[in-house]
């Protein structure tokens, strides 16, 4: 008896060549509905038989990894590299005396803006009047009073990222391209629990549908990727894919 008993690995291939691929999906579906009609008539309506109209084919899958280039995929966009801006999130800090006696904090990047600097006391004043210094703020004119030992509030600032960054652009005039999809997996011999196929679905053009959503929680714990394709038929064909079943040896 043979069983299918894994995951998919999958690969996505765009008309320029790029690829893309994964190996760590929790789960993946391939979902086919056949459009009907039934024909029926007679004395209590009996049916006669059906008409089939169209066939439409559903990827769907769930990666454990947060894999960037997926959601470029979905986005419609590529992936820009190279420095640019960012915001800091928000964190608390001790002020501390730089050993003159005056009060001061290093913060974790250097601000490229100083009008972008939101800084609060712990009852909620925007402090004003701090000077900048690379990474050091000084509060020896500051509005209001900054003291040594102060626990103050650094809400945002903008700084400068490095030439590595990663970038995609969110355009809402922009959507999501084709691909070529090829899944593959394993089918096994259950009695013997021995790999005897390998079983691969290959769809000339599949279009992500650009449909996500980003999880977020407050306990650590890992989020799924979702990513959701839909095949289509090419311009002078019917045939949108094959299945093939490999031997082992």
């Amino acid at each position: 008896m043979a069983v299918i008993a894994d995951v998919f690995d999958v690969i996505l291939i765009d008309n320029d060549g790029g690829v893309v691929g994964t190996t760590t999906l929790q789960d993946s579906n391939i979902e086919t509905q056949v459009k009907e009609q039934e024909v029926r008539g007679g004395r209590g309506n009996q049916l006669y038989g059906t008409l089939h109209s169209d066939r439409d084919i559903n990827i769907s899958m769930n990666d454990i990894q947060f894999r960037f280039d997926w959601l470029a995929k979905q986005l419609g966009q590529d992936i820009k590299t190279g420095a640019g801006k960012a915001y800091a999130t928000p964190k608390w800090y001790e002020v501390k005396d730089d050993g003159t006696g005056v009060a001061e904090i290093d913060l974790d990047n250097t601000p490229s803006a100083v009008n972008e600097l939101a800084i609060y006391t712990e009852d909620g004043q925007r402090i004003t009047g701090f000077t900048v210094t690379g990474k050091t703020l000084s509060f020896a004119g500051a509005s209001p009073t900054v003291n040594v030992g102060d626990e103050i509030e650094v809400r945002t600032y903008v700084y400068d990222t490095p030439p590595e960054t990663q970038e995609i652009e969110i355009d809402n005039s922009v959507f999501a391209k084709g691909v070529k999809a090829i899944l593959t997996t394993v089918e096994i011999d259950e009695s013997e629990e021995r790999v005897t196929h390998t079983v691969q679905y290959e769809f000339y053009k599949a279009i992500p549908t650009g449909n996500f959503t980003i999880n977020t929680a407050s306990e650590r714990q890992a989020q799924a990727h979702a990513f959701n394709l839909r095949v289509v038929k090419p311009k002078a064909s019917t045939v949108v894919g094959a299945i093939r079943r490999i031997p082992v040896a």
